[in-house]
């Protein structure tokens, strides 16, 4: 396998790998907005007697000190230039976005091909010859 292939398959598991986390980012995101409404469900239900012994605060504790996950940035490097594959993913969805207005965006799959300078991409299963943006 030549060393450009390689780096190209290298630069594509990048790429999948922080369009995954930008997913989670977002479904966290969402599941956040939606606790709100399930605590105030819990809120309204009428408290049973409690004749539980006392709860271990340590657990509590603990389990609310949980490490928040670092912020992680993804660069893809080619022939002395650089790129941010953020950047490439928000370009796909603008791109996408502009041409099919109303539609919604439920999955995308981004294929970074830096040797023709070119990222393509897949939206809700669906690709087609202009779905691509220039890196």
């Amino acid at each position: 396998m030549t060393p450009v292939k390689k780096t190209a398959k290298k630069v594509e598991a990048a790429a999948v790998e922080e369009v995954k986390a930008a997913v989670e980012e977002t479904l966290k995101a969402a599941a956040a907005k939606k606790a709100p409404a399930k605590k105030a469900a819990a809120k309204a239900e009428p408290k049973k007697a409690a004749a539980k012994p006392a709860a271990k605060p340590a657990a509590k504790k603990t389990a609310a000190k949980k490490a928040a996950a670092p912020e992680a940035n993804v660069y893809i490097e080619f022939q002395g230039g650089q790129i941010a594959a953020k950047s490439i993913l928000e370009k796909a969805v603008a791109s996408y976005t502009a041409a099919h207005a109303g539609s919604e965006i439920k999955t995308i799959e981004l294929y970074i091909q830096p040797e023709v300078n070119k990222a393509f991409y897949v939206v809700n299963g669906e690709g087609a010859e202009d779905f691509f943006v220039e890196l």
